[in-house]
C-alpha cells in the first residue's frame, strides 16, 4: 500500500536560505545612468519553508545499527507514515558531512537520522544509543507539530483506521467476488440485486475512506 511506503526523495545537499544583498552603492555615476525600464532588477531566491525534514544517513552497508533502523524503525507503520508529512531524505556520510548545515550539529555516526525543522534552523540528530524506534517516533511528532497546526499523533491514528477500513473493504469485495463466481449460472434475480446493493454499500464506504484520507494528509502550516 502506497501509504506504508516511504517517499525518499534525492538530494545530496540542503537547500540554504536566501542572504540578502548588501544595499548598492550610489555614486554620481550610477544615478545618473539611464534605467531600461524593461530589464527587471534580479531578485534572489527566496527559501519557503513547505516540510519539516527526515534525513536518513547511510552507506548502504550493514554496520551496527543498519538492521535496527531497516528493520525496525523504518518498517514501523508510525514511521512510515508520518514520514508523508516530512521530506523523506536518503543520504551519504559524504553528502552529509560536506552539507554547511549539516555538517556542525547533524551528527557523525552512521546510520543516523537526523531531523531538520522546516525553517532549517533547528538540527536534531539521533544516533548511537538514541536511534531507538521511541526516540525517533517522539522526535518526529515534537518536529512536526513545530510546522503544523494539525497534531502528527492523531493524524497517524486517523490514518491507520483508515487503512484498516480498506483492508476490510477489500476483504468483503473478495467475499463477495467468490460468492459471485461460487453462484454463476445459478444465481437467482434476487442474489445479483443482493451481490450489486453489498457492491454499492462498499463503493460508498471506499469512498467515505478516501475522502477522509485526503482530508487528514491535507496539513496545514501554522504561518499559513
Amino acid at each position: 500500500m502506497a501509504e506504508l511506503t516511504i517517499n525518499w526523495e534525492a538530494l545530496d545537499k540542503m537547500p540554504q536560505p536566501a542572504k540578502a544583498k548588501a544595499a548598492p552603492v550610489i555614486t554620481s555615476e550610477t544615478a545618473s545612468a539611464p534605467v531600461d525600464p524593461e530589464v527587471a532588477p534580479e531578485a534572489d531566491a527566496v527559501f519557503t519553508p513547505d516540510k519539516p525534514y527526515f534525513i536518513y544517513v547511510t552507506d548502504g552497508a550493514s554496520a551496527t545499527g543498519f538492521d535496527v533502523v531497516e528493520k525496525v524503525i523504518l518498517d514501523d507503520d508510525r514511521i512510515k507514515l508520518g514520514t508523508h508529512a516530512f521530506h523523506a531524505v536518503k543520504m551519504s556520510p559524504e553528502a552529509a558531512k560536506a552539507d554547511p548545515l549539516l555538517a556542525e550539529k547533524g551528527g557523525k555516526e552512521v546510520p543516523r537520522i537526523i531531523y531538520v525543522t522546516a525553517d532549517l534552523k533547528t538540527v536534531k540528530p539521533l544516533e548511537g544509543g538514541a536511534l531507538k524506534l521511541g526516540e525517533v517516533w517522539s522526535t518526529m511528532k515534537a518536529t512536526a507539530n513545530k510546522f503544523y497546526k494539525q497534531d502528527l499523533d492523531v493524524v497517524v491514528k486517523d490514518l491507520k483506521s483508515v487503512l484498516i477500513e480498506f483492508d476490510k473493504i477489500s476483504n468483503e469485495r473478495k467475499v463477495l467476488d467468490e460468492k459471485d463466481k461460487r453462484l454463476g449460472a445459478k444465481a437467482t434475480s434476487a442474489d445479483t440485486k443482493e451481490l450489486a446493493a453489498k457492491r454499492s454499500e462498499l463503493d460508498e464506504r471506499e469512498k467515505k475512506a478516501t475522502d477522509r484520507k485526503t482530508a487528514l494528509y491535507d496539513l496545514k502550516a501554522k504561518a499559513a
